[in-house]
């Protein structure tokens, strides 16, 4: 599979984004979440650049599988680097992308497991229910990070409060157990047109 995923480009204003009705599948997360680990262990490349420093992402960035199915690798929120200006211009982007965008058809919310929901993640979802309600689903990343039962215990409970507070199908992964991955890939790849 590996072989099949390509860059397609990288968006910095509405104008930008593919003309066609390609089906997106998107991931959102705060600034180290693990976002672009997990779309390279989901395409089984290197395709989405990580880095040890959070904000990195400055545009919206498409990879295409085959022409039939693409991942947006939005920009971490939260702590991040970017100049007020640019975040103004990217945050205007990121509004357009979610209120007039017809080809979405999965909308990934990364949560990291080890620090469960922030304030900020609620209202993101919140935001979010107001344009795409049937298709966010929250995604808890590092799950191998949970070196004990308390940390366990906490990602149950954000589990609980995916599921029955904000009714929203999740997965908890880790990049380093395959078969959590496995697990989201196969429901992703039902995106696919058949």
């Amino acid at each position: 599979m590996s072989k099949e995923w390509k860059f397609l480009i990288e968006a910095h204003e509405f104008s930008d984004l593919p003309k066609d009705e390609i089906p997106e599948i998107v991931f959102w997360g705060r600034s180290n979440v693990g976002k672009s680990s997990l779309i390279n262990s989901i395409t089984k490349t290197r395709i989405a650049r990580t880095s040890k420093t959070p904000g990195r992402t400055r545009s919206l960035i498409f990879f295409e599988l085959q022409g039939k199915i693409r991942i947006v690798d939005f920009p971490g929120y939260g702590f991040s680097k970017i100049p007020k200006r640019d975040k103004s211009k990217l945050d205007k982007l990121i509004d357009l992308y979610l209120k007039k965008r017809k080809n979405i058809c999965k909308f990934l919310l990364l949560i990291d497991s080890v620090h469960g929901f922030k304030a900020l993640d609620k209202i993101i979802i919140d935001q979010l229910g107001l344009y795409l309600q049937n298709d966010i689903f929250i995604v808890f990343t590092k799950q191998d990070r949970l070196k004990n039962q308390a940390h366990k215990r906490i990602l149950e409970k954000n589990n609980e409060v995916a599921d029955k507070q904000l009714n929203k199908k999740f997965f908890n992964t880790s990049i380093k157990e395959a078969n959590t991955i496995i697990l989201l890939k196969k429901f992703l790849m039902n995106s696919l047109p058949k």
